[in-house]
């Protein structure tokens, strides 16, 4: 269990490096993230863009590349460049620059790259608040706009699959819903989390403890959930929060940030390597974070 960013930081400048590859390097934000993880000896970046705008933008921003690699792109374009890098053996995560999600996406899922996982891809975002006792996930916050059953099962298993990187032997997931308890006429959402659920104790979601539905106060809160009446080893003690849809994720994860202490770190899982997408609303903390998780999960 990670208590807090600080352990997690302890844990990844501990490591070994990170092959990073910034796709679309001539993006002063990223490039900036980047360098200041190389300079505290966490990652190796590798450069994806041109090098001349590249090199223009680390004179406008102030930031020292000397010793850098920059990888001039091919004819397909910075995200399949970066992708032959990770075929090659010379990378082991991508990070979002100067290029669109999509364009990413689409080399990623490229079947000349063979870069594809088992399942879904999907995001997860990695809390630290100061009111709860553990770093825990929440998902997905950034791609599945109203996943169906089939794709909540492999958001889950995404997440669960990132938490036994982190240490985590046997994740407790809580499949959140506005209430505790199953409304097959009005709210679909509590059927599909009973059934994740009992699927867990059918040893169908591997090496892990799912509850739902429940009300994101009784998965956070013990006394929430003693008041209720709810018996549960998820409640109170969530390593990972499962949301409904991206529009009850996303809100929450956005009201924790900016109306709490909140702390994240925040990557794209399911494929063979992480991806990293950086908001320009990320504090410098949380994008250094985001790198080191990348890390610590590839």
């Amino acid at each position: 269990m990670l208590k807090d960013f600080s352990e997690l930081v302890k844990r990844a400048e501990g490591g070994e490096k990170t092959r990073l590859a910034l796709v679309g390097a001539q993006d002063g934000e990223a490039l900036g993230a980047v360098v200041n993880a190389a300079r505290k000896g966490t990652v190796e970046p590798i450069l994806v863009g041109s090098s001349d705008a590249v090199k223009k933008t680390a004179e406008v921003e102030g930031i020292d590349i000397d010793g850098y690699e920059i990888v001039e792109p091919g004819d397909d374009g910075d995200a399949h460049t970066a992708c032959q890098l990770v075929v090659d053996g010379r990378a082991q995560a991508l990070m979002k620059g100067r290029v669109s999600t999509g364009d990413i996406l689409r080399a990623v899922l490229d079947k000349r790259y063979n870069l594809r996982g088992k399942g879904l891809i999907s995001h997860v975002i990695l809390l630290e608040n100061p009111r709860y006792h553990k770093l825990f996930i929440m998902t997905d916050v950034a791609m599945v706009v109203k996943p169906d059953l089939k794709q909540k099962i492999e958001i889950t298993k995404n997440a669960v699959e990132v938490m036994h990187k982190l240490g985590v032997e046997k994740p407790k997931v809580g499949m959140i819903c506005a209430v505790e308890k199953v409304n097959y006429e009005h709210m679909p959402d509590t059927v599909d989390a009973a059934i994740i659920s009992q699927m867990s104790v059918r040893g169908q979601m591997g090496n892990c403890i799912i509850d739902g539905p429940l009300a994101f106060d009784n998965a956070i809160s013990k006394t929430a959930a003693e008041i209720k009446g709810i018996d549960s080893p998820v409640a109170g003690d969530i390593d990972i929060a499962v949301l409904p849809d991206i529009e009850a994720a996303n809100a929450l994860y956005k009201g924790l940030m900016f109306l709490s202490d909140s702390k994240s770190a925040g990557i794209i899982v399911g494929s063979k390597v992480p991806i990293i997408l950086l908001s320009r609303a990320d504090t410098e903390e949380c994008k250094y974070y985001s790198i080191l998780l990348s890390g610590l999960v590839s």
